[in-house]
């Protein structure tokens, strides 16, 4: 950069020296920000529908479940509701996950029997018939609930 062009540059930001503060403090922050969103949507139990194959013998949906829940789970079934593309139900079953560590992510797979994948439109969370938590404390008796988030990489919608 030429020597006038910085002279020039540095009398016109010499008075506002707190501008640039303020303007450096702003762009830390928006710099910063995205990463604490990312930090307090990995908080929770997140339960995704990772993929919905079609098999000889039925449909066999494979699970991502991270748990960052700060409580460990023993053990974790949910009853499911299982809708058509017209939004009609088609069966209500329950899925054993099994144990669920804090910090950890586990792959579940289950196969619906006698089940066209493309058929299902929509599946329901509608509970946890089973919730085992490792440590038991006041304020997480519904927490694989409470800290559910479930998400869906296949199409078909998967909400509680």
């Amino acid at each position: 950069m030429p020597n006038s062009i910085r002279q020039t540059l540095a009398r016109a930001f010499a008075p506002n020296r707190h501008m640039g503060f303020a303007f450096a403090l702003s762009l830390t922050y928006a710099l910063a920000a995205p990463s604490m969103v990312h930090a307090q949507e990995e908080a929770g139990l997140s339960l995704e529908l990772n993929r919905a194959a079609q098999t000889k013998t039925g449909c066999m949906l494979t699970f991502v479940a991270t748990n960052k829940a700060k409580a460990s789970l023993n053990g974790v079934a949910y009853e499911l509701v299982l809708f058509n593309k017209d939004g009609l139900v088609e069966q209500m079953t329950a899925f054993d996950f099994g144990a669920l560590p804090n910090g950890k992510t586990v792959v579940r797979q289950f196969e619906l029997p006698n089940r066209q994948c493309e058929s299902l439109g929509q599946i329901l969370i509608n509970g946890a018939s089973r919730c085992d938590v490792a440590d038991p404390q006041p304020g997480l008796e519904d927490i694989c609930i409470s800290a559910l988030q479930p998400k869906t990489r296949a199409d078909i919608d998967f909400l509680k």
